[in-house]
């Protein structure tokens, strides 16, 4: 499935440029200048690409766990902190721009706020100790309008992306729920008509055979054979009634495939690979709402805790049982806590009799889920 580029994709991009930009920049000049920076320029290097290579794996969303991540966040702005006191030129402090903006996807606003105030001290030790700058305070406190407004941005850009995530899931939801519901709906007017074949219309062309066979049997010459004509069609056509009724009722089953991809299709930042076994057949509308619900969870979960880049989805039918198997490619803790969602899936099968079984394969969860169905 194609992913549209997010808002932590453009971060990436936006970081790296800004990164390549200012350490270009600061390289030229110090080069340049040659005498005293000499022998500086192979630790700023040193340190540039440590601090490069901590703001990439801070970034890692998904191929590094949140513990990583936050050591090459704290590593990143150590070493940008280490850049502005080795070159003392004006524009370091976008180093720790870069470093506040992605912060905020790490701690809360309030926590940010207060390593914002930490950064300004930072820097104004640095200018006045290290750059021996008269004006430090200004220049801390103008950098600081800067490093304000990138968090806020930043924060403003996450809070958007996870609303627009959140209305997107919603809508999904809806759709598979509509669609599973226009399916119930249309077996039960399925089910009404086959109904209603049978017990109007085939009680009453029962009737008119047996009708019909007395009246045989009490006519004589030509009016005979036309009774018999009339009988031979009853019995055809109540044969045609029941063979419909039979369609009708073997056919009366549900879409639940259609309903599933509704559900996970274009899921953000989740690759997802669904089979369903062909042909499969859910007539029971309890049963097909319970898979439906328990796919939902299944990703939600994936979503939250596991930090996956794809999940795999499995249904299919064996021994009067259906089986749903959801696995992904993330990592969770030995111990699983269950939550609301887990224990609100196992109330759902237990009311159908089915079971919910969680394993591992390496360190991602394994769910399997066995519903059994009416012969």
């Amino acid at each position: 499935m194609s992913k549209r580029l997010n808002s932590d994709d453009l971060q990436r991009v936006a970081a790296i440029l800004t990164w390549a930009l200012v350490t270009g920049l600061a390289l030229y000049i110090v080069i340049g200048a040659g005498g005293r920076y000499r022998n500086i320029v192979p630790l700023a290097v040193a340190a540039a690409i440590v601090n490069l290579a901590a703001m990439w794996l801070a970034m890692a969303d998904g191929r590094l766990s949140r513990a990583g991540r936050l050591i090459a966040l704290w590593i990143q702005l150590l070493s940008a902190l280490a850049l502005g006191w080795l070159l003392p030129l004006s524009f370091m402090p976008i180093y720790t721009i870069i470093w506040i903006a992605i912060a905020t996807g790490f701690y809360p606003l309030r926590t940010c706020g207060w390593l914002l105030a930490g950064l300004l001290l930072a820097w104004y030790l640095i200018m006045r100790l290290g750059w021996g700058q008269d004006d430090a305070l200004m220049s801390a406190i103008l950098f600081g309008t800067f490093h304000l407004f990138a968090m806020l941005t930043a924060r403003n850009a996450a809070e958007a992306e996870a609303a627009r995530d959140k209305v997107e899931v919603l809508n999904r939801e809806l759709m598979a729920t509509q669609h599973l519901l226009s399916e119930a709906s249309r077996q039960g007017e399925r089910t009404r008509i086959a109904r209603d074949l049978h017990d109007l219309l085939g009680h009453h062309l029962t009737a008119l055979s047996i009708n019909l066979q007395i009246a045989e049997r009490l006519t004589d010459g030509a009016g005979k054979s036309k009774v018999e004509e009339c009988r031979a069609l009853a019995r055809l056509l109540l044969s045609d009634v029941r063979e419909a009724v039979s369609t009708l009722r073997d056919e009366n089953t549900l879409d639940l495939s259609r309903a599933i991809t509704l559900l996970v299709e274009n899921v953000p930042q989740l690759d997802i690979s669904l089979q369903v076994e062909e042909g499969l057949g859910i007539d029971d509308v309890e049963v097909a709402e319970t898979l439906l619900r328990c796919v939902q969870e299944a990703i939600t979960n994936t979503l939250r805790h596991a930090s996956a880049k794809h999940s795999w989805i499995r249904i299919w039918r064996q021994d009067g049982n259906v089986h749903l198997e959801v696995r992904d490619d993330g990592s969770v803790a030995d111990d699983v806590a269950e939550g609301n969602g887990l224990a609100g899936m196992r109330e759902r099968l237990a009311a159908i009799h089915g079971s919910l079984r969680l394993g591992r394969i390496d360190d991602a969860l394994l769910l399997r889920v066995e519903i059994p169905l009416a012969g």
